[in-house]
């Protein structure tokens, strides 16, 4: 009977799958490789699963992001809390569909950009004291005595909501992770798309595992029964290491099994898309979007590539090479941050997702 009544969690669960990312994990590639569109259960969005992405990008452009909380404005803290609503809104509305149709919602975000603005800010200033929400978000059919935030919860998402959804989580070696965001950052400047004093807070928001670390053991104390079944080999919550997706599909294989997607649906190759010359384009002028710049290397592919996820990382040579590359300064700076993310990033690998 036990079995039964968590095969029916399982089962009601699954239909609201959240992918907690990083930037650089390669989430987009493995995205592709599990051809949403093509998935006849799956409900998601344009973006690939992102949702929150407009929320965060108004924090980017009207620089709220950047500045202290106390320092905000009403018309600011309407304007960021107007885009997060507006991304719960549209989230929400892909859940109802997936509900009414008997499908899969799924999502993809980078925990850093559905984390309280309060928290960005602590993270950002240096601040420990505890953060206070600069504006509430409306849940639907979730009041607000009903609305709590354990201390491993620094979204903008109450437990209460968060426990209607069935967290799973993709990491990658910050070795790889966090030289590929600055460059992709420094891509994003050359394309306008970025500004040269978003560069540093950028960069301490994202070359940490914290956020994720703190979701999963978040998940870890709310849903210890998320996933078991008779051959008791999978973990809960499900983690998947970007090394094994591109060395290892048959993990996706796995991963699309227990969150009830269609493995037959499952790409491994594609074709690339060619980049038009800029004689080709009717606007030499026409500049690319941020999507573009990010999706480069995996638009330009056609397969899986293993150089991306090589077997033996040394982070001591690493580090010279990021010198040379990145200048002295900014090299030990990333040093740094990748080896103060090592224990966070063992922490998750250990718990992965095996075959």
């Amino acid at each position: 009977m036990a079995k039964n009544s968590s095969n029916e969690h399982i089962e009601e669960q699954g239909k609201k799958v959240l992918l907690i990312t990083y930037p650089r994990t390669a989430s987009n590639l493995l995205v592709k490789m599990l051809s949403l569109d093509d998935q006849a259960t799956i409900v998601s969005n344009e973006k690939g699963g992102y949702f929150f992405w407009d929320a965060f990008m108004t924090g980017r452009s009207t620089g709220s992001i950047y500045k202290p909380i106390e320092h905000w404005g009403a018309e600011e803290t309407n304007q960021i809390r107007r885009a997060f609503q507006q991304s719960l809104d549209d989230l929400e509305d892909k859940s109802k569909t997936a509900k009414s149709e008997s499908k899969i919602v799924f999502a993809k975000e980078h925990a850093q950009w559905f984390a309280n603005p309060a928290e960005v800010d602590n993270h950002l200033s240096g601040h420990n004291g505890p953060a206070t929400l600069p504006f509430s978000i409306d849940i639907p059919d979730l009041p607000d005595s009903m609305r709590t935030f354990s201390s491993n919860n620094l979204t903008v998402l109450p437990d209460e909501y968060l426990q209607t959804w069935t967290p799973t989580f993709l990491i990658r070696h910050p070795a790889l992770a966090f030289p590929s965001f600055y460059r992709s950052m420094i891509d994003l400047e050359k394309a306008g798309l970025a500004s040269p004093h978003e560069l540093q807070p950028m960069l301490k928001l994202h070359t940490t595992l914290k956020w994720t670390r703190m979701l999963y053991d978040w998940c870890c104390q709310h849903r210890k029964e998320l996933y078991t079944n008779q051959n008791d080999d999978a973990q809960s919550p499900l983690v998947l290491d970007a090394h094994d997706v591109i060395n290892h599909p048959e993990v996706v294989i796995r991963y699309c099994d227990l969150i009830g997607m269609d493995r037959t649906k499952l790409k491994f190759e594609w074709s690339s898309e060619v980049p038009k010359r800029t004689s080709d384009l009717p606007n030499k002028t026409t500049q690319k979007s941020p999507e573009e710049v990010m999706k480069a290397t995996l638009r330009q592919s056609s397969s899986l590539l293993k150089e991306k996820a090589p077997v033996v990382i040394d982070i001591v040579s690493e580090a010279k090479k990021w010198k040379e590359e990145f200048g002295n300064d900014l090299g030990k700076q990333m040093e740094d941050w990748v080896q103060n993310a090592m224990v966070d990033y063992e922490y998750l690998r250990a718990r992965r997702l095996h075959l």
